[in-house]
Formats: C-alpha cells, structure tokens, sequence
C-alpha cells in the first residue's frame, strides 16, 4: 500500500511493524539501531523492535498492545482533517484485533467523522495458536462488520502481489476522492513459525493437511513476488535508482 502513499501521509501499525515501517520509508540502519537500544535509532532507543516511530517518513507509531493503534490512528486522521490536508492514514492491524472492542467503537468514529482512514487487516487465519473457529463465528465477516458502520471495504488474496496492488490502489483512490474511510482485508496464511523464523509443526496447532500448502508458501512466495514486481517494472534496475511511487489522481 506504501506504494501509493506520500511521504505527509501517515501510518501506523502493530508490534509486527519491520515490513511496514520501511515500506513507508523507514531508515533501515536507523531501525537496527533501535533494535539494540541506541540513541541513533528511529524511537531514539527507547522503543526498541515493537515500539518503531519515525516522524521523518510518516511513519507514527507501532505499539504490542493488540488493536492499540487503531484509535490512535483515528486521532490521526482526525488531525488531518481538522487541518484541511490532502492526506491520508494507514493503520495496519490482523484479524484477532478486530475482536477487540475498540475496533467497533474506532469504525463508528470513523464512518460518523467521514475520516480520510484505511483499516489494513492482514488476516493471517491465526491468533498466537488459536484458529478463527475458536476465537469468531462461522459467519463471521469483518468486511461485514465494516460495511455495518457504513464503511467501504475492498478484500483480496494477500499472497498474489496483482491483486493487492490493485486493491491498495483503489481503496487509497477512494479515501482520496471520497474523503471517507474504508476498510482492506488481506487474507493470507501464517508459513512459520508465531515468534522466530522456524517451522513449528511440531506443536500440532495447524492441521496436517495444510503443511504442504504453507510450506511452499514460504518457499516459493519471494521467486513469485520478484518476478512479478520485475515484470511491472516495480523494483529499481541495476542503477540502484529508487522505486518510483505512482501518482493517484
């Protein structure tokens, strides 16, 4: 989604935030350092991994409390609009914090406010190790419940690179045009590991059937996504020439 989003336009995301903060063009060795409690990292040291905030690119704030920032987020948005700026908030959140109360009260404000917002739910189908049968309703639909309040929602297959551009693209296009929020899930699939770079099958929380399916996921997944990006012309070539940001009209 960063591809369609300005450097005045903000976004904030959870404890999971690495991808998300430099994808809004954050500092990678000024990340590092905050890894290790420097005074040269992007929170000054004092955040560490799960505490990223980089005013520089955007980037507000990252937080370990589950849907901490969705209300933040709103406040943000709000400042926007209070301000007449042309721009707009991403908030990155999974799906188990839609099962929290503040995701409700944060889309009503929304949707009653007309906030220039995007809820980016990256539904990954896990919980720590609890799957969605145990945690939500069958009939359960989050793009529902958004819809519920009022709120445009756009869905896709998370792991197909064609499709989440094109979904990125046309809900930033609607929050610009419209001036409203709207809604984006992602679905996609947890390949390692909750906590760590391994496989974890050993804990038998997944059912064995969808081994084969996760691990060419985390095999195949960066071949796939390269050769599409080089395809659109959306990585640099060998000139080390930075990614040019399509403009949204």
């Amino acid at each position: 989604i960063s591809m369609f989003l300005s450097q005045n336009d903000k976004m904030l995301s959870t404890h999971r935030s690495h991808a998300h903060y430099l994808a809004k063009g954050g500092n990678l060795e000024r990340m590092i350092y905050e890894f290790h409690g420097a005074q040269e990292g992007c929170s000054s040291g004092m955040g560490g991994s799960m505490h990223l905030i980089d005013k520089n690119c955007g980037f507000e704030g990252a937080t370990a409390i589950v849907g901490n920032t969705i209300p933040i987020a709103n406040g943000v948005a709000l400042s926007q609009k209070l301000s007449n700026k042309d721009n707009i908030t991403v908030v990155c959140l999974g799906e188990g914090a839609t099962e929290e109360g503040v995701f409700y009260e944060s889309l009503n404000l929304a949707s009653l406010k007309k906030l220039p917002i995007i809820f980016f739910v990256e539904n990954n189908r896990y919980s720590v190790y609890s799957p969605l049968n145990v945690r939500q309703h069958n009939e359960r639909s989050i793009t529902g419940i958004a819809e519920a309040h009022g709120i445009r929602t756009f869905s896709g297959d998370g792991n197909k690179a064609e499709e989440v551009i094109d979904v990125c693209k046309l809900a930033t296009e609607h929050v610009r045009k419209k001036y409203q929020p709207c809604l984006i899930e992602l679905s996609t699939y947890r390949c390692l590991e909750h906590c760590g770079p391994n496989r974890d099958d050993n804990l038998n929380y997944r059912p064995k059937k969808d081994q084969p399916f996760y691990h060419l996921l985390a095999e195949n997944d960066t071949s796939y996504y390269v050769a599409y990006v080089s395809e659109q012309n959306l990585i640099p070539d060998d000139s080390g020439d930075p990614i040019e940001h399509p403009e949204v009209s």
